[in-house]
């Protein structure tokens, strides 16, 4: 009688063990139970916070929870970016982190109060463009090295509106100075849609940002494409060369990327990388990120390489940072 007993538990036992194990894969499904929140560390209405809301708009259909887009912008994207790093590690808060953010900001400022690599997982990138040289059309120019030869011709003669001398375009023009031998007068702007209006009514002569913010003036005729500096041609403009098709070695882009704080768990890291990708590789979201100038990245990328991205993308602009003489203040 006592080892019927004995046998019967075993089996119920036993009956548990498998139970337990075909349940353990559904319990660990569980993320997410509740909304996210995606830090963007630049205001509503920005070229990021669109990219941002379109992306997690879809990301919701996936993930079947909402994810809330929190704006938090101003100094150069710190305060935003500062903020994601010291989010609770749950999940649960996720942020946008970019070129400026991860790569070029740790050359640019003192005591910057977060660590690209130390405080942030790499989850999925989004996009990589890199950015477009405009010229109003009354610019006798029409390509990078007929621009070279008449700026050579009259040094200072040129003008271009920046977002700021040490911020993404005007870093883009210092570069492009130094490795052309030229020296276009930078023009600095509060926002970059004061920057491009100048350009349109012939205040200054050249406007560079993201692809995106130029295209539908191109479209109309106010403004004429020059050059765009990323690793190769941009698929909304291919037939505009890229700057290291005249000054090889040329490179720099304007990468977006999904980033999670220090600490996260790792299975919400792979849903949510699972998720871009299924995201990046839909024709819609394609042809939408095209349209917009910042084409989707076509794959979420291993946290390897992701990591190694960031790894060389900090060491490239800190050359070039190096190279056009600025110092971190």
């Amino acid at each position: 009688m006592r080892g019927n007993i004995v046998l019967i538990i075993k089996r119920q036992l036993a009956w548990l063990s498998v139970i337990f194990a075909l349940q353990t894969p559904a319990l660990a499904q569980t993320w997410p139970q509740r909304p996210i929140h995606l830090f963007v560390s630049q205001g509503a209405g920005g070229g990021q916070d669109s990219i941002s809301r379109y992306i997690t708009d879809k990301l919701t259909g996936i993930l079947g929870q909402p994810i809330i887009i929190e704006n938090r912008p101003g100094a150069g994207g710190i305060i935003g970016t500062q903020a994601a790093a010291r989010a609770t590690p749950d999940g649960y808060n996720f942020a946008v982190t970019s070129s400026a953010t991860m790569a070029s900001n740790p050359h640019l400022v003192k005591n910057l109060p977060y660590d690209p690599r130390a405080d942030f997982i790499p989850v999925a990138m989004i996009s990589k463009p890199g950015f477009l040289i405009s010229a109003n059309p009354d610019v006798p120019i029409r390509s990078l090295p007929e621009l070279i030869a008449y700026e050579k011709a009259s040094p200072g003669r040129l003008t271009v509106a920046v977002d700021g001398n040490r911020n993404a375009s005007g870093l883009t023009a210092g570069f492009l100075n130094k490795a052309a031998g030229i020296n276009i007068r930078l023009v600095p702007y509060s926002t970059p849609s004061q920057g491009l209006q100048d350009t349109i009514t012939g205040n200054v002569n050249l406007f560079i940002s993201p692809p995106g913010v130029h295209l539908s003036h191109i479209a109309a005729g106010k403004l004429r494409p020059i050059a765009v500096s990323g690793m190769a041609r941009e698929s909304a403009l291919p037939d505009v060369p890229s700057i290291g098709e005249t000054l090889p070695g040329f490179r720099i882009i304007g990468w977006l990327m999904i980033s999670a704080p220090k600490g996260t768990p790792q299975e919400p890291i792979a849903r949510m990388n699972a998720a871009m990708d299924r995201v990046l590789k839909d024709p819609a979201v394609i042809a939408w990120m095209q349209n917009f100038g910042s084409p989707s990245s076509g794959a979420a990328g291993s946290q390897e390489e992701l990591s190694a991205f960031v790894r060389e993308e900090i060491a490239l602009w800190g050359k070039m940072i190096s190279d056009v003489g600025l110092e971190a203040q």
